[in-house]
């Protein structure tokens, strides 16, 4: 039941209550009064008549007396008036004459209400006259009644009306707006302000809710602008971090750039100095452009990883981009006598990915992992399908994860520095090794991406870091 209905019935019974409790009070009231009335009313008619007929008596005798009460009660068309010899309300001694003075008594028996009134005529046996009447209480209170209930239902009726047509307006149109205008607040559209030109609590409510949509539309637009300073400091940190990891790519690729260089250089030189036979010079020719095809990819690989990108996500094939971040790391691995393999499952590694983002990840963590190794060994990435558990930040339910683990034969993260490893500019490495951010960045990274990092080590036997990415159905 709505707001303006409740009020509107709750009125009607409150004012359906005071009017029954007047009714009944005031039929009580006019019931008292009217029998009061019709008392005085025998004992006037009473009185007068008593002295008329002693009179008549006196003068004229017995019969002209009678003669004229008939006539009395003739003209009474609801009062019948006669003598009586002796009290005919002498056996009640609650109402017996006493001293001359007129009697009422009520007999609901016979339906009457009796008055005596006692003379006693010159040459008369005692006696007096008595006038009897009619109940005529049940008439007037059924009247009475009938008209309370009538004016109860008039009341009713009217004030169920006004206070429908003035909830309605007060109360009804102002709380349907108030609500539309939380609706909307609650879709996000702070738009529009409500104006309600009643000056009355849902006024100030009103008022109010507009004045918190400016707030909101603040706090938005402050809260929107934050979000994009810090996007892009992410952004640039991101981009700081791959800059970082290409400089230290830039010793272990300079011998894959050396030794094509050189030959580039010599047998440029032989062609150049005539030492060849025109099909030497051919077969040489076809050497530099193999070679300046191999120092092409290696260079559009490094400026493709350091070039600075927005997030542009697709569905990827994550042995790809594997496959991809270690041929570029490879040049590093070998410098440091380091094995680089690749594990795949045959079960599809598809997610919905920017695909720089996460050759970045990958390629901080087989960076770490070869850094970890002092002394030859080797990296393992492996790649698979699993159904894994998200923690609870990100619902706590399982869901089918493309898994990548990257394992070393390292020395080992040492357990009381396990749980800080993704924290900013923490490192365990020596002063100018390394800045503690690139596990960091591969962390928000792949949360961003709906996905989550673990890591477990043992002292002395390596690390393993596990990258868990929700996949993607292929259709």
């Amino acid at each position: 039941m709505k707001l303006v209905q409740k009020l509107t019935l709750a009125l009607i019974l409150g004012i359906s209550a005071v009017l029954a409790a007047n009714g009944y009070f005031r039929v009580r009231r006019e019931v008292a009064l009217f029998q009061s009335e019709r008392v005085r009313d025998h004992k006037l008619v009473g009185l007068a008549l008593s002295a008329a007929f002693a009179a008549v008596w006196r003068a004229e005798g017995e019969a002209h007396a009678r003669a004229m009460l008939e006539q009395a009660s003739a003209r009474e068309d609801k009062i019948a008036i006669r003598w009586v010899p002796g009290d005919p309300l002498a056996a009640d001694p609650a109402t017996a004459a006493g001293a001359g003075e007129p009697v009422t008594r009520l007999a609901p028996d016979a339906g009457l209400r009796q008055t005596y009134v006692p003379i006693s005529p010159s040459g008369a046996p005692p006696g007096g006259l008595l006038i009897s009447e009619s109940f005529a209480e049940r008439s007037y209170v059924r009247t009475t009644l009938i008209d309370t209930l009538l004016t109860t239902m008039l009341l009713a009726l009217v004030s169920a009306a006004v206070s429908a047509g003035l909830g309605a307006w007060f109360v009804g149109r102002p709380v349907r707006l108030l609500a539309d205008k939380a609706r909307r607040v609650g879709r996000g559209d702070f738009s529009g302000p409500l104006v309600l030109r009643q000056r009355d609590e849902l006024g100030e409510l009103a008022r109010e809710m507009n004045a918190m949509c400016e707030r909101l539309i603040e706090a938005h637009d402050h809260r929107a602008a934050e979000a994009a300073a810090r996007i892009a400091a992410l952004e640039q940190l991101r981009h700081a971090d791959r800059l970082m990891t290409v400089g230290k790519l830039a010793s272990g690729i300079a011998h894959e750039l050396g030794t094509p260089l050189n030959v580039v250089g010599a047998r440029a030189g032989m062609i150049a100095d005539g030492e060849t036979t025109p099909a030497e010079s051919a077969d040489y020719a076809r050497i530099i452009v193999h070679a300046c095809e191999q120092m092409t990819r290696i260079i559009r690989q490094l400026l493709d990883f350091a070039r600075p990108r927005g997030p542009e996500r697709a569905t990827e094939d994550v042995r790809r981009i594997a496959r991809s971040t270690l041929a570029l790391l490879e040049p590093i691995a070998l410098k440091k006598g380091v094995t680089l393999a690749l594990r795949e499952d045959e079960a599809p590694a598809v997610a919905d990915l920017d695909a720089g983002q996460i050759q970045q990840v990958f390629t901080n963590l087989v960076v770490n992992a070869v850094q970890a190794i002092d002394d030859h060994g080797a990296v393992e990435v492996a790649i698979s399908r699993e159904r894994a558990a998200a923690p609870p930040d990100l619902g706590g339910a399982e869901t089918d994860c493309v898994c990548v683990r990257v394992r070393d034969e390292g020395s080992g993260i040492a357990p009381e520095h396990l749980a800080h490893v993704f924290e900013p500019f923490f490192t365990t490495k020596d002063v100018g090794q390394g800045t503690g951010l690139g596990l960091s960045v591969a962390y928000g990274i792949v949360r961003e991406h709906r996905g989550w990092m673990d890591v477990s080590s043992k002292i002395g036997e390596g690390t393993e870091f596990i990258v868990y990415l929700p996949v993607t159905e292929r259709t």
